[in-house]
């Protein structure tokens, strides 16, 4: 399931690297979670609204929002429970209401909440790469064959970037690592809307429990 939420923030300076302790916050509060090591069947998103950049991080203003996708629901509603009794998922950031996200059918355009990583190697792919989008798409499948979905419905999932709306190139460190990724749209082709949610869960490419490759239908994002 693929929720966003209205967030309370302070305007205070906020880290460079929130998106990964959005992650481990997660972590954190959904012990049951399984895929600490693993292939990530949930993102992260970096929060959307007005901020402004300074020499030593973020400054966000309200309103603001931030989504989390989880493919599994125990992990989720475990978390869930938990912002219910400290909203504070990080200082001076506070979860509030929570909308479920309404996912689209057939071909549909998404956002990208936080930019997407597609690895070949240790070569880190732009969105303009020739095999950007078979690698992207070829990681969507894997992540929804490690959910059970069967082959043949797996199989007519597709990805590719769109660069309609002035796609960039943005590295994120998590950890000691440096990684590039994509802020760039993507499109999504899925026979059902019940692929479509779980691919928005899910994530797109690599490290999306890091706060990378979190996606979401045009009509939802704030940018």
């Amino acid at each position: 399931m693929k929720v966003q939420f209205d967030l309370d923030i302070e305007p205070r300076l906020h880290p460079f690297n929130y998106g990964e302790l959005l992650g481990r916050a997660f972590y954190d509060r959904a012990p049951s979670y399984a895929h600490h090591d693993g292939l990530s069947l949930h993102s992260i998103g970096w929060i959307q609204g007005q901020v402004d950049v300074t020499r030593h991080g973020f400054v966000f203003s309200e309103p603001a929002t931030w989504s989390l996708g989880v493919a599994e629901r125990e992990p989720l509603e475990e978390f869930l429970e938990s912002v219910d009794e400290d909203p504070e998922i990080l200082e001076g950031i506070a979860i509030g209401s929570v909308t479920v996200v309404d996912p689209p059918s057939g071909t549909a355009t998404y956002f990208a909440e936080s930019p997407i990583l597609v690895r070949d190697d240790d070569d880190h792919l732009r969105y303009d790469a020739p095999q950007a989008d078979e690698y992207v798409t070829t990681t969507t499948r894997s992540k929804l064959d490690a959910l059970g979905i069967p082959e043949e419905a797996a199989q007519q999932v597709e990805v590719s970037f769109s660069e309609v709306r002035n796609p960039s190139t943005k590295v994120v460190q998590v950890g000691d690592l440096e990684f590039r990724g994509n802020l760039c749209p993507v499109e999504v082709t899925a026979p059902l809307p019940d692929l479509h949610g779980l691919v928005m869960s899910v994530g797109l490419g690599g490290l999306t429990g890091m706060g990378m490759g979190s996606i979401i239908p045009m009509s939802y994002a704030r940018s």
